[in-house]
């Protein structure tokens, strides 16, 4: 089993890149005729315009908050002997990847608050595994969890994205 997992693992990850590319850069459009092409910048945290309000940038944290929850655990799987600020630094990164090519691409708005809360979420991810292998006793029964979380979400997620692609 433990190989297996070890070639499973990647194959995830790559398919939750790949969704969290097509969230955050593509706004869940599978056209690129209809992505809103805008370029911006905020870099004071958690700074919002007062027209849109306050219920909507609550919920736009808690998302970015979650959406990188996932990174943080497939790199505790992924890279279990690395410090916790080298997979700090790759989640830091990959948002300010996904950040930086919103304002290049003009397809989105560059925000701090983004990467603050991105960041803040795959600490998140990195702290839940801690916590899930500790009371399950070991990292490789953890890893099975997460593995069978994975797959069962990933699977439903590609099952929806077929089924849109489907009816359009």
């Amino acid at each position: 089993m433990k190989r297996k997992l070890k070639r499973l693992v990647p194959v995830l990850f790559l398919i939750y890149l790949a969704l969290l590319v097509w969230i955050i850069l593509l706004k869940l459009q599978f056209s690129l005729q209809d992505l809103d092409t805008g370029r911006s910048v905020n870099l004071i945290p958690f700074y919002y315009d007062k027209e849109i309000g306050t219920a909507f940038h609550l919920k736009e944290v808690l998302e970015n908050l979650l959406i990188f929850v996932p990174m943080g655990i497939y790199l505790q799987m992924l890279l279990p002997k690395r410090r916790l600020h080298t997979k700090l630094i790759i989640i830091a990164g990959t948002s300010l990847l996904l950040e930086a090519l919103q304002y290049v691409l003009a397809i989105g708005r560059s925000d701090i608050t983004d990467l603050l809360t991105n960041t803040a979420g795959g600490l998140l991810g990195l702290v839940l595994y801690c916590i899930v292998a500790r009371l399950l006793g070991n990292r490789v029964r953890a890893d099975k969890l997460f593995l069978i979380l994975a797959v069962i979400v990933s699977a439903i997620v590609i099952g929806f994205l077929a089924l849109i692609l489907l009816m359009n």
